[in-house]
């Protein structure tokens, strides 16, 4: 293997930076000068080099000497986020002194060894991060990801974040108790985290129903025993003409079935959440009526994810 191949290996070991140091004892200064020059290797920062083609969030955390985490990191997991971020979330020691860098917002933290993986931060410490400092719908999301990639196991998650103290544990402890692998986007997730905090009903996510003269549906989010389905419709997840007609077809089964379906845009669940609120808590209530019941009580768990036949 040449001197350059040599560098560009072990960057790539690296996660795709590493120090200058590091480098010239692996291949020698001059490989590394004209490594730098031939443009296979960039300065990121003194001192430290990169790999060209290396994600710019890497990159921007190797510029100050951090580790890329929160929903950053999420992204280099490859798990989906409700927003895309307009910068490059960052964690450095807790009391490093960082100059502001344009595109990179700085989060203060000492990590430990089973924090990070490379050079972004580990997926239970990426759920927790994003559970401490966003929103419930779009930690929710992120949570609901990593298990869903079997990234995180939710056994481990609850009980690292049991073990949080000071700013946003509890907020972690209430995300990774809702965490469900079963949510099949964060769009999906936001709708059942409005739900959730408006304490209507018993939803639970894509479980799947058999429809007599339809064959298998999954609803978004179904309380069985109400006879309610919800669904998070958007162009993203479901743009296309295909998916519109199978979105038709879905929706009108459930209604022939004899459940109430109500479909909720990105606009509603993002925007106005307290206007998905009232339009839930109210159609529990009236079912909740129908059923003679006076009490709003359970009526029975959908399946936890079985199929469920309807006769």
């Amino acid at each position: 293997m040449t001197g350059t191949g040599q560098i560009m290996e072990e960057l790539a070991r690296r996660g795709g930076v590493a120090g200058w140091g590091a480098l010239v004892q692996v291949a020698g200064r001059a490989t590394v000068e004209r490594a730098v020059a031939g443009g296979e290797v960039v300065r990121v920062a003194r001192g430290v080099l990169g790999l060209a083609g290396t994600a710019p969030a890497v990159l921007a955390a190797a510029s100050v000497h951090g580790t890329v985490s929160h929903v950053s990191a999420a992204q280099l997991w490859m798990v989906e986020t409700l927003r895309r971020p307009t910068k490059v979330s960052v964690t450095v020691p807790r009391h490093a002194h960082r100059r502001p860098v344009p595109g990179v917002l700085l989060h203060y933290a000492d990590l430990c060894g089973g924090d990070v993986a490379g050079p972004v931060t580990a997926p239970v410490r990426t759920v927790l991060d994003c559970a401490r400092t966003l929103p419930f719908g779009e930690a929710l999301g992120i949570a609901d990801g990593f298990l869903r990639l079997g990234l995180v196991d939710p056994g481990d998650l609850r009980a690292e974040a049991a073990g949080l103290r000071g700013p946003g544990s509890s907020a972690a402890l209430r995300v990774a108790r809702a965490a469900d692998a079963r949510s099949d986007n964060p769009f999906e997730s936001a709708l059942r985290a409005v739900v959730m905090l408006c304490g209507a009903g018993d939803f639970v996510p894509q479980v799947s129903l058999r429809l007599p003269g339809h064959g298998l549906v999954r609803p978004d989010l179904l309380d069985l025993g109400r006879r309610i389905a919800l669904e998070a419709d958007s162009f993203r997840w479901h743009g296309s003409r295909a998916a519109l007609v199978r979105d038709c077809e879905r929706y009108d089964a459930l209604v022939v079935a004899g459940f109430c379906v109500l479909r909720f845009t990105w606009e509603q669940v993002v925007g106005r959440p307290d206007e998905v609120a009232v339009a839930v808590r109210t159609l529990v209530s009236l079912a909740d009526e129908r059923s003679g019941s006076t009490r709003g009580g359970r009526r029975g768990r959908p399946g936890h994810g079985r199929s469920s036949d309807l006769r």
